[in-house]
């Protein structure tokens, strides 16, 4: 009789032991190999307007979440909250400062960040397997199909990857001359610019065969360019984008009133398209809201282009 006891104990540890093994997996991108779990139950995002967007979008609600926050305000989760319900989620502090001691009060099985927070991961580490994505460097399809292989929604990926194609066959259908018409994405600050596109409106185009000028093409990203630069910029389309958050409209109010950006060719033929910033995430749902944008704007209307 303990024969069989000692026996079935046995069998039962040994099952214990599979299905435990069964419950997680490797996840492996150029930042190195993770054991993750197969369906992870709580997930810290340290990106809101990326990871977290990208998340919800997947049908995952992070438990926790890096976000924008203002004092005395509630946490703003950019990209994502105008689309979606976010209450569940908890504030995890900034994606350039993430409280360490509230993502531990949370007790996830999984964080997810970015490149330029690897210096976080020995720290993060002793709380949940941590996985880097390469937002940054990068398409967001990339990236974003392996988030959803992550948290195990790599269908909703393909729906999302497959809308998306669609949209850039209709457009380059309706524009088959589209590398004939120049575009410039920025972001217009006080008394400067930088060359950014928001919502992945810099793949979008890239994918839509859009056209840059040579500036454009040599210029550097992520620098601050002063308002005398922009006529080097000059494109038959520019689009900027502003945030509320921010005041970024009526900030930016005298760079858009001056004679080197009424000058413009965009400008003067009515060709400046100005998109809200956070409307669309740096996810798969920006993409093909910003595709929508771009393709009703340039196809619904006859497009001016420079000599």
């Amino acid at each position: 009789m303990l024969f069989f006891k000692t026996v079935i104990i046995t069998l039962l540890f040994i099952l214990a032991i599979d299905v435990q093994a069964e419950d997680k997996k490797i996840f492996s991108n150029q930042f190195g190999d993770v054991e993750v779990p197969v369906n992870p139950q709580c997930v810290v995002s340290l990106h809101d307007f990326s990871l977290t967007i990208q998340l919800m979008e997947l049908g995952v609600t992070p438990c926790g979440s890096v976000a924008r926050k203002k004092l005395w305000k509630p946490a703003y989760f950019r990209g994502a909250q105008h689309r979606f319900n976010t209450d569940a989620i908890k504030y995890v502090g900034s994606h350039s400062s993430p409280d360490i001691e509230a993502i531990a009060s949370l007790k996830p099985d999984l964080i997810i960040g970015l490149s330029y927070q690897k210096k976080w991961v020995e720290k993060l580490a002793t709380i949940a397997p941590v996985v880097i994505l390469p937002t940054r460097e990068s398409h967001t399809t990339i990236w974003a199909e392996q988030l959803a292989s992550l948290v195990n929604k790599s269908d909703k990926f393909k729906q999302q990857q497959k809308e998306y194609n669609w949209i850039l066959a209709e457009f380059n259908r309706l524009l088959p001359n589209a590398s004939e018409i120049s575009i410039t994405t920025l972001e217009v600050y006080e008394d400067n610019f930088q060359l950014i596109g928001r919502g992945g409106l810099d793949h979008v185009i890239e994918d839509m065969k859009l056209g840059r000028v040579e500036a454009y093409q040599k210029a550097k990203k992520g620098v601050n360019y002063s308002l005398e630069r922009i006529s080097d910029f000059n494109s038959d389309v520019i689009v900027d984008t502003y945030e509320p958050l921010l005041n970024s409209r009526e900030d930016t109010q005298d760079f858009r009133n001056s004679l080197q950006w009424k000058n413009l060719f965009a400008i003067k033929n009515n060709q400046f398209l100005y998109f809200h910033r956070s409307r669309y995430g740096e996810s798969m749902g920006g993409l093909i809201g910003s595709a929508y944008l771009l393709s009703s704007h340039l196809t619904e209307r006859p497009l001016k282009s420079q000599p």
